[in-house]
């Protein structure tokens, strides 16, 4: 067990985590360490190994190299599934929705429901605490007037909240958000950041967002990856002053003024 030095292991930790791809090295070598609590912004240019980087974390992906611990245990060869049962949450670039069920059925069905008890009354009273849940998920991510919508009728921005919402109704103690402000409008954008900067601080927020003001309010420390490797790591000012971020992340020559 990896210690964070308050006799608490480290919410994640990985170490030397790479991944190839035939000839590609999509991810090189990568140390990351996440306490609990921490709001991890992860930015770079396209192709940077971001998503690659949250596959491994979350064991869509194998790594050729490297470890994954969470919360102190060596997760690197668990299947997601049992990483998910661990409590490792995420959301995808692309929606894993179910469109033909209404915002509330998405969200009842991201609950991990116990099993049904025998006593009728219990079951009522769980029940009821599911359908206030539900509802509560709801109001968090901005979809409170919409419960009986569709998800196929949401806006693009709609779905990505709602994909946030069930990603939340795990119950999730690390969250791994991949692009969620993907698609949004500004007035979305802004809600989405509030929801975000709201959350439990029992939570711990691994994210990736293209969007670097974004990422950059979000995160109370902020990772910058560039050709699969960790470039630099520092809090948002770090980042904000740095001339090799400018010039990797903007793709130009950064020019003081």
């Amino acid at each position: 067990m990896t210690d964070s030095g308050n006799g608490q292991a480290q919410a994640l930790r990985v170490q030397g985590l790479s991944r190839r791809f035939g000839g590609i090295r999509a991810v090189s070598d990568v140390d990351l360490d996440v306490e609990h609590g921490d709001r991890v912004s992860v930015i770079g240019p396209n192709g940077a190994g971001k998503s690659t980087l949250f596959n491994l974390i979350a064991g869509l992906y194998k790594p050729t190299g490297g470890t994954v611990e969470l919360f102190g245990e060596d997760i690197t060869r668990l299947p997601s599934r049992k990483r998910a049962q661990r409590g490792l949450t995420r959301t995808f670039q692309t929606s894993k929705l179910f469109l033909d069920l209404t915002v509330a059925d998405n969200l009842y069905l991201s609950l991990a429901a116990p099993p049904r008890s025998v006593n009728p009354l219990r079951s009522v009273l769980r029940d009821a605490e599911r359908s206030a849940r539900v509802r509560e998920l709801a109001e968090q991510v901005g979809l409170a007037g919409q419960t009986e919508t569709p998800a196929s009728e949401l806006s693009h921005g709609e779905q990505r909240q709602l994909e946030v919402g069930m990603a939340l109704g795990g119950d999730p103690k690390l969250l791994l958000l991949d692009e969620p402000a993907a698609g949004f409008s500004p007035s979305e954008r802004a809600h989405l950041v509030d929801m975000l900067t709201n959350l439990a601080p029992s939570i711990t927020l691994l994210l990736i967002e293209h969007d670097m003001d974004i990422a950059l309010v979000i995160g109370d420390r902020i990772v910058v990856m560039h050709e699969g490797k960790k470039l630099m790591e520092g809090t948002p000012d770090d980042i904000r002053q740095s001339t090799e971020v400018h010039e990797i992340y903007l793709g130009k020559r950064h020019e003081d003024t």
